[in-house]
């Protein structure tokens, strides 16, 4: 055991489930504050929350790992899509959804297209973040075994559960203030471990040269064009297709605040991947990756390399950060899914809010144990899962989400054989492995716009009363538009 790592791991730890106590009274007090915190969440804290939300374990060792194991491109790949997250939903999506006044996204699939998208939608929501639980919990495992000196399994079990706790109990209030100092833990840390690593190679010139001399094959192309393109894309909608990402428009507190959120947020992770970058030409320069029994822990062995105990503790927190900070946002999604999409919604429409929030915590508990037993033999490296959750979610119903926003004439039929489609097809491409890795949503994503744009158009168009809504989406565009122009001119 490292005895300054694991005290500071573990106090950072019982500090995040303090937070979840603290706003255990007012997650349960209603649904809307479970849910969305009462969409009283600022710019500030918004933005922190939201920037933490994106950066999960992949961000970091993911990233790290994946860059060193295939090559600097592979990681420009991720990182390019990674950065364009959050302006790519600013723009389509961020101030439409928090302006449909909905909880969750299959609650906006509800009102957009009705109650048969709502329920195909709520599915595939508790799937893929249920699966996508796995690397969240797999980085954790591996941190805390390294950290803890114990087994990987209880290492992944005893974290795992941790984080569960404070999100099941405090729910979007828990989870938004945590992800706040957890953000900013995880912003400063990778930070200060970057100057460490330009300090002791004198800059970072001579840190590339290090790490081509150490590894030439670093800045090789080693995958097929389709691996890069499918990771790029996958990564550039997570923003607007995770619906861990998406229910942080619905905190905010209006549709201007949602956007700035995402505007602030997208600083925040372009400096945490600028860092990462010089984390991963350290790690290429350290030249262990094949001695490691697996390569997401090259950041964890960077970390031990140039940090003191106690900065390199707070790292190791840093890292927790980044898994806890997407964790947390996961289990809220499953839990709405299950808890208010499919029970409340179409089971128990008279269920009072205190059963909904408790079954949630139940939920939550649940999906967390489901996610400690695959992660306890994890399928393939963090990025890799991470880009398949985002695949299959692009695939499934990224089109039908974006249209029911901007196009009119989409209506329940399209969307439904658009969503059911393209996850299918998506799956079946994965099952097969006949493509490069990450490639799926190249051909399945298409396949969800044909099916959504063709059933659409040879079918009847949506009522007059939903096109109006789709109107009200967009209503206080050219509103905030004037406003902005009477202020200037003032």
């Amino acid at each position: 055991m490292r005895i300054t790592e694991a005290i500071i791991v573990l106090l950072y730890l019982l500090f995040m489930i303090g937070i979840g106590l603290y706003f255990y009274r007012r997650a349960r007090s209603s649904s809307s504050d479970y849910y969305t915190a009462g969409s009283s969440i600022n710019t500030f804290v918004g933005a922190f929350a939201i920037a933490a939300a994106v950066a999960s374990s992949s961000s970091l060792m993911g990233a790290v790992g994946s860059g060193v194991t295939l090559g600097v491109p592979y990681f420009f790949a991720y990182a390019f899509g990674a950065i364009g997250i959050l302006p790519f939903a600013m723009f389509l999506i961020s101030g439409q959804v928090r302006r449909a006044g909905v909880k969750t996204m299959p609650d906006f699939f509800d009102q957009r297209f009705g109650r048969s998208v709502q329920i195909l939608a709520a599915i595939i929501v508790v799937l893929a973040m249920t699966f996508y639980m796995v690397p969240q919990l797999t980085a954790s495992g591996l941190i805390g075994s390294y950290v803890l000196g114990i087994d990987y399994i209880w290492a992944v079990i005893i974290l795992g559960l941790g984080f569960t706790i404070y999100a099941a109990l405090g729910g979007m209030w828990a989870i938004t203030y945590t992800d706040l100092f957890q953000g900013a833990i995880m912003l400063l840390g990778v930070m200060v471990l970057a100057i460490f690593i330009l300090f002791d190679h004198s800059g970072i010139s001579a840190l590339l040269g290090d790490a081509l001399s150490t590894d030439p094959n670093f800045g090789d192309v080693t995958q097929p064009w389709m691996a890069y393109f499918g990771l790029f894309i996958a990564f550039l909608w997570f923003g607007i297709i995770s619906p861990s990402v998406v229910m942080r428009n619905f905190a905010s507190r209006d549709a201007k605040t949602a956007r700035r959120s995402s505007m602030w947020g997208t600083l925040i992770y372009l400096l945490l991947f600028l860092s990462g970058m010089v984390v991963a030409m350290a790690g290429a320069s350290l030249g262990i990756a094949g001695q490691l029994d697996n390569a997401d822990m090259i950041f964890v062995s960077v970390i031990e390399h140039y940090l003191p105990p106690i900065v390199g503790g707070i790292m190791l927190a840093g890292l927790l950060a980044s898994i806890m900070s997407s964790a947390d946002a996961m289990l809220l999604a499953v839990s709405a899914g299950v808890a208010y999409d499919i029970y409340k919604k179409n089971i128990n429409k008279n269920a009072s809010e205190q059963l909904i929030t408790l079954l949630s915590l139940i939920v939550m508990l649940v999906a967390s144990v489901i996610g400690i037993l695959i992660a306890i033999n994890p399928p393939q490296l963090i990025a890799i899962m991470v880009g398949w959750v985002g695949g299959f979610l692009l695939s499934s119903f990224g089109i039908p989400f974006v249209l029911g926003i901007w196009w009119k004439r989409a209506n329940r039929q399209g969307a439904f054989a658009g969503m059911l489609g393209g996850a299918v097809v998506f799956l079946v491409l994965v099952s097969l492995q006949i493509l490069p890795t990450n490639a799926e949503p190249i051909i399945a994503a298409p396949i969800s716009l044909i099916l959504t744009v063709g059933v659409s158009l040879m079918t009847p168009a949506p009522s007059s009363e939903i096109q109006a809504q789709v109107d009200r989406y967009h209503t206080h565009i050219e509103a905030e538009g004037k406003a902005a122009a009477r202020t200037e001119e003032v």
